[in-house]
């Protein structure tokens, strides 16, 4: 009893949720992972992916032969009729060599055979005929109607072909485009990632720096109240202290923006800053400013890289749809073999004598002549495709050879700020060592160690602001060049 009750109790722990608080925090690994599965970039990417393979097969399924059928039953429901003029019937008769027998003649001792002319004019006979007769025609009944027709393209001046390369180039594209959103999002998510890193570190510093206004200001007022202090001198403590509570409050706002983006981009609800563990890895920052930038600039522009790779897709893929245009010019037939079956019958007793069906075998030849100059204006939108094409690809290499050079530049101005502040941190905290030292000796006041310390923490918060700047260059250098050195997660 004692075991079952203990794994009872077991099974109880383990069937409880597991708070945000004891859960393991999320590590770049666990959100980039996220990101792949649920970003609905990606998803889109991954559809459009899909529908261009679907393209491709529709393209490849105009080669196959295009069988068609059709299965009918009609029905004519106005009775139709045929009108036959009994006269003209009987008169267009050899009526002198037909005979009626009549057995009355025979008893009278007369020829028994009379002839039909003999009884057509009797006025007593002739009564009896009608004028006409209404014949139906039977088209009324339900008939049964089977078609089915097959069409084999033989020879279409390389239309076909030149389609099916052209849906094979954009899915080419669209596959690549799954790789490019995805790196496009995950630099998103480095970026933010380590903004939020150095955000936290600027509130922690803010924090101190709140400390030490409070306590500056009250010893501005204290000093105000004995005449030490000028009433505008405590006027500006509280503007200092005020102002770094609107920068805290600013910075958290920032943070809390940060993280609803992560939860965007990853698809993970109810994140906060605290479940998140990333460390920006500084050193691989600055291994990549050090990097050969004329390699970097090849490389982004070569064609290796995605985006360059989905341009001359789209390329060949315009290329391939102007092939396609000139196939489909004016008097160029495209040749065919139709092969065509038909069967009727009526649904009546007569459906086997009344049955009919036939076969038509043909070669046929379908062009056009002249359309208005449609044909004229799709090559030249062609062409205009082709050169539009090329032209992207040519602009978007200059635009990557911008961007990298921009991204550069901040790069080169963020470490140089980064270098300064390290040189005045250190200054600033000799000073600081030296006014406390100062102080225990009554050679200083609190007042002047409260705001080099303020000083101090203000230029640890410019190379914060410098890390930052460093950290966004650093993945946009990355994502268009492809660098492949040892990054951290």
């Amino acid at each position: 009893m004692k075991k079952i009750l203990l794994s009872l109790m077991v099974s109880l722990l383990l069937a409880l949720p597991v708070t945000a608080d004891d859960a393991a925090p999320y590590t770049y690994q666990d959100l980039s992972e996220s990101l792949s599965l649920n970003n609905t970039s990606v998803l889109a990417a991954v559809e459009n992916y899909k529908t261009a393979l679907l393209d491709v097969k529709d393209a490849k399924a105009n080669f196959h032969p295009q069988i068609d059928y059709t299965l009918a039953a009609s029905y004519v429901l106005n009775h139709q009729t045929m009108t036959i003029d009994t006269g003209s019937v009987l008169d267009s008769l050899p009526t002198n060599m037909l005979y009626i027998y009549n057995p009355a003649f025979s008893a009278l001792g007369n020829d028994s055979h009379m002839p039909l002319s003999d009884l057509l004019t009797n006025p007593l006979a002739s009564s009896m005929f009608p004028s006409s007769v209404d014949m139906p025609i039977d088209i009324n009944a339900p008939y049964l109607n089977a078609e089915i027709s097959l069409v084999q393209p033989v020879y279409t001046w390389g239309k076909l072909t030149n389609s099916v390369r052209m849906n094979e180039e954009i899915a080419s594209a669209r596959a690549l485009q799954i790789t490019d959103t995805e790196d496009q999002m995950d630099t998103q998510l480095k970026a933010s990632l380590a903004s939020l890193y150095y955000i936290r570190q600027m509130l922690t510093v803010l924090e101190e720096m709140q400390a030490d206004a409070d306590e500056l200001l009250e010893l501005a007022q204290g000093s105000s109240s004995t005449g030490v202090l000028l009433e505008t001198d405590v006027a500006s403590a509280r503007v200092s202290a005020k102002q770094i509570g609107l920068t805290r409050t600013q910075l958290e706002s920032q943070a809390d923006i940060i993280v609803s983006s992560i939860e965007v981009l990853t698809g993970i609800s109810g994140l906060t800053a605290d479940m998140i563990d990333y460390t920006p890895d500084e050193a691989y920052y600055r291994e990549l400013a050090e990097a050969d930038r004329t390699m970097l600039e090849l490389q982004a522009t070569s064609n290796s890289q995605a985006t360059m790779q989905m341009l001359t897709h789209m390329a060949n893929a315009a290329s391939y749809g102007l092939d396609a245009a000139k196939g489909s010019m004016y008097a160029v037939p495209d040749i065919a073999l139709s092969v065509g079956a038909n069967y009727s019958a009526p649904l009546n007793a007569s459906f086997v004598d009344g049955s009919s069906w036939g076969v038509t075998v043909a070669v046929a030849l379908q062009g056009s002549i002249w359309d208005g100059g449609k044909k004229l204006n799709d090559q030249e939108r062609a062409e205009s495709a082709t050169n539009s094409a090329r032209i992207a690809r040519e602009e978007a290499a200059g635009t990557i050879r911008t961007t990298l050079a921009q991204n550069f530049a901040d790069m080169d101005v963020a470490l140089a700020g980064i270098e300064y502040q390290d040189a005045s941190i250190a200054l600033l905290e000799s000073e600081l060592d030296l006014e406390e030292a100062r102080l225990e000796l009554g050679a200083s006041s609190r007042s002047t160690v409260l705001e080099k310390r303020l000083e101090l923490n203000q230029a640890r918060i410019e190379k914060i602001q410098h890390q930052i700047t460093l950290a966004g260059c650093a993945c946009t250098i990355e994502y268009l060049t492809g660098y492949t050195g040892v990054q951290g997660t």
